[in-house]
């Protein structure tokens, strides 16, 4: 699924039918060609179900402004080195394989003319080098999988590793910096849109996303989000990766599912000299019978704009 801050483009749907007001204030960037930044990157992992890879990763992305127009900006996105706090997934040759495949990768991003991020102007430059990397993670998996059960893996592992799915992971940490570009809110004021998530299964997820701009200052202005997502689409798409993953399920044992329940909160504290976020922080919490899991991540600049 892609990350749940891609949702500019309905908020302002939402928002054309409110008056502007002198007091409102827009989320977006102020940005200069030539502009550089760092940003620090940590992503969080709690899983109930398997605690021994809980833990923290930690990368550092340098970020630089090649062009800014009228029409949007273009900017290179650089991530360096990925370090994890926990040993034993450290220690995983996977997963230094996956971290090792996007050091130092430039990625071409697009914003528009509100700082929203519509894509990558290298996708097809990036995209093979992804692929690659899925594809060297899936045959070491697929060699410790019974021959007979290999086929239904790579039947699932090929949706959520589709080339839409690999670039929507490169990329959730762009969504989530730049996802409130273009918001427009007076201090205390929200606004609630309805939103249709992708599934990696094809097909979408309805959501609900709630924005509020909970304070400001002349230097800063803070966003408050939630997301809650459709715990009926939930778990039908639960129900088809089982099914798609293993012989089929009699509906009767289906309909035995637990209920599954998701929901994202998020603070975004914005610098309103330069135009971007000082700091952004996503939790995503899932709860399946008494399984719990939480998905998160922590962004800051680090190194701001010359001004």
């Amino acid at each position: 699924m892609r990350n749940s801050t891609k949702v500019v483009s309905t908020i302002l749907f939402l928002l054309t039918a409110i008056e502007t007001k002198a007091q409102d204030i827009t989320i977006g960037p102020k940005l200069r060609a030539g502009d550089e930044f760092r940003l620090d990157v940590t992503r969080i992992r709690e899983n109930s179900s398997r605690p021994q890879q809980n833990g923290k990763s930690r990368t550092t992305v340098s970020v630089r402004v090649i062009s800014a127009t009228p029409q949007g900006y273009s900017l290179e996105w650089i991530p360096g080195e990925t370090t994890i706090d926990n040993p034993q997934v450290a220690a995983d040759p996977l997963i230094r394989a996956a971290g090792e495949a996007v050091k130092d990768m430039r990625f071409r991003l697009t914003l528009n003319s509100d700082g929203e991020f519509t894509g990558l102007a290298n996708q097809a430059e990036v995209a093979p080098k992804l692929q690659s990397v899925a594809d060297t993670i899936v045959r070491s998996v697929l060699s410790q999988i019974p021959v007979e059960q290999r086929k239904a893996f790579e039947t699932v592992v090929g949706q959520i590793l589709s080339p839409a799915a690999l670039m929507s992971s490169a990329t959730r940490e762009v969504e989530i910096y730049f996802g409130m570009n273009g918001v427009e809110l007076a201090v205390g004021e929200t606004a609630e849109a309805p939103l249709q998530m992708a599934s990696p299964i094809g097909g979408v997820i309805p959501a609900t996303l709630r924005v509020q701009m909970e304070s400001a200052t002349p230097e800063t202005a803070v966003l408050k989000t939630t997301t809650t997502y459709d715990a009926a689409a939930l778990l039908r798409m639960t129900q088809a990766l089982v099914q798609q993953a293993g012989a089929p399920i009699p509906p009767e044992e289906l309909a035995k599912f637990p209920r599954m329940e998701m929901s994202d909160d998020a603070r975004y504290v914005f610098d309103r000299t330069t135009g971007l976020m000082r700091e952004v922080i996503v939790n995503r919490r899932a709860i399946v019978a008494d399984m719990r899991r939480l998905d998160g991540w922590e962004i800051r600049l680090s190194t701001a704009p010359k001004r």
